[in-house]
């Protein structure tokens, strides 16, 4: 009998192995564990794949921060973050996996601080050691180790860790929030992986399902401050992972962490550093040079 989901999960760019089948039937059946940094994580990245799923009731979601850090303006002075930030993100998320078919009561929240994740390695990774034994997943999707947020590589280094320590770990898939490095091939770092290592979720049939359910990111999706001058995630961003397919990385917790890049590692690592540590002191210098633009013309 043909597999039903070979037409939307695929090797990327190869015939699926047996091994490849296995993960894309647990994709589309199994029940899927996915760990997200922060709320909206989790459809940027997976969205269309949860709506595709056959049985949304066996699909768990677990955030690991509050929320209550986005958004917050770069330059203090110029306002901050609504006081009940974090309880708004919480009821996006209840809101925005609603759209996926995702029932609240399958939801957690550890309510680590946000932008602070690294700090609680420890606490952290017992909690995920825990929640893998209470949901018992086929399979676990935490955010690339590479994905430039601290929060997501912190996330992603204690799944690693927590997988581990189980006699019988789940499968583990690595998917991409932040991809887009300047330096590599195409600005996308997605095309340094060994494309057997890869796979290709055709999710255009719930392009529409996937950007309701970011809509209800009210606060991410609209600019609501005086001082933003333009939201978190803009409509040409939306399209874009609304409209493209999920990719995810089949991952080994203990391999190493640049294994999965066949060659040009040295570049890699340059272009994954450079944008983690410089992108907020450069944004930073824009809002002031913004802000030093409209403090003049007063």
């Amino acid at each position: 009998m043909a597999d039903p989901h070979a037409a939307i999960f695929s090797r990327a760019g190869n015939t699926p192995s047996v091994q490849a089948t296995s993960t894309m039937e647990s994709l589309g059946q199994g029940t899927l564990l996915v760990l997200a940094p922060h709320m909206d994580d989790e459809t940027l990245g997976c969205g269309g794949t949860m709506a595709l799923h056959s049985d949304p009731s066996r699909i768990h979601c677990l955030f690991a921060t509050d929320g209550s850090r986005s958004p917050a303006p770069l330059l203090p002075w110029t306002g901050s973050p609504d006081a009940d930030l974090a309880g708004r993100r919480r009821r996006e998320a209840i809101a925005a996996l609603g759209e996926l078919g995702v029932a609240g009561e399958q939801l957690s929240f550890l309510d680590f601080p946000d932008g602070g994740l690294s700090r609680y390695h420890t606490q952290l990774t017992r909690r995920l050691a825990d929640h893998f034994l209470d949901v018992r997943p086929d399979i676990v999707l935490a955010p690339f180790r590479l994905d430039v947020h601290p929060d997501h590589v912190a996330l992603n280094r204690a799944t690693r860790i927590a997988l581990r320590g189980l006699t019988s770990p789940p499968i583990f898939l690595e998917y991409f929030v932040y991809f887009r490095l300047r330096l590599l091939p195409g600005n996308d770092i997605r095309r340094c992986i060994s494309e057997r290592s890869m796979i290709r979720v055709d999710t255009a049939a719930a392009s529409a399902t996937k950007m309701r359910a970011l809509m209800r990111y009210e606060t991410q999706v609209r600019a609501l401050h005086s001082w933003q001058e333009r939201p978190i995630l803009t409509a040409e961003r939306l399209r874009e992972r609304c409209e493209t397919p999920e990719y995810f990385l089949r991952s080994d917790p203990s391999g190493g962490l640049l294994d999965v890049f066949p060659r040009h590692k040295a570049r890699i690592l340059a272009a994954f550093l450079a944008q983690r540590f410089g992108k907020r002191p450069k944004d930073q210098a824009l809002a002031m040079l913004s802000w030093l633009s409209r403090f003049g013309k007063k």
